[in-house]
């Protein structure tokens, strides 16, 4: 459903290419992709570099990963008014061509956020301080660790990139560091990019 504020745009026409993906043939603004229709097949729709590619429905494992990370980052934020928790939000972090990502769990500063909170009919114009990213079993690695540096480079703090077949949590973060967590481990607070100490997200718990 288009956005009844938004203004008259060019829609481009979509065509399916391999690895159920779909592109644009001319180049969006952000504004402009936002008021796209969803894709009628449903799934994800994200920009890159002003052509638009649609992700396919994800498994119900993957659905119900980002539910768990999200509740775990969510409950433990909760009541401190430190940062906006998140599920497939678009962020626009880069301009001309312009880049709108959606985690499949993010987590966003208040100090981020005008008037601290996530707008209402918009996405968010900048980055997250935590961007997680479940791999789904058609995801190649190349995009993956793509979109990983994308994060980065527009200065997301940490990335997660979770992956079930090999039960890990890859934590990225901005200053170059990599750290692979697997069963046994935690993810902490620090590990999150989270201003306060305490947050613990076991990470057996993910692929259980």
């Amino acid at each position: 459903m288009v956005p009844a504020a938004c203004p008259k745009v060019r829609f481009a026409v979509m065509y399916h290419v391999p690895m159920a993906i779909a592109v644009t043939e001319t180049l969006l603004t952000a504004e402009e992709f936002y008021c796209l229709p969803d894709p009628p097949q449903g799934g994800k729709m994200e920009l890159i570099r002003g052509k638009v590619v649609t992700h396919m429905p994800v498994s119900g494992k993957h659905g119900k990963r980002q539910v768990q990370i999200a509740r775990a980052l969510d409950e433990f934020l909760e009541g401190r008014r430190l940062a906006e928790v998140a599920v497939e939000t678009g962020f626009i972090i880069r301009r001309d061509p312009d880049l709108v990502l959606a985690p499949d769990v993010s987590v966003t500063p208040v100090d981020r956020l005008p008037g601290g909170q996530l707008p209402e009919d918009s996405f968010v114009d900048g980055v997250p301080s935590l961007a997680v990213e479940v791999v789904s079993p058609g995801d190649s690695e190349a995009r993956v660790m793509a979109k990983v540096g994308e994060y980065l480079e527009a200065g997301v703090d940490r990335v997660w990139i979770v992956r079930a077949r090999t039960q890990t949590v890859v934590v990225f973060r901005s200053g170059g560091d990599v750290e692979q967590l697997g069963p046994g481990a935690r993810l902490t607070s620090d590990h999150a990019a989270l201003p306060e100490p305490g947050f613990v997200l076991e990470v057996n718990s993910l692929f259980a």
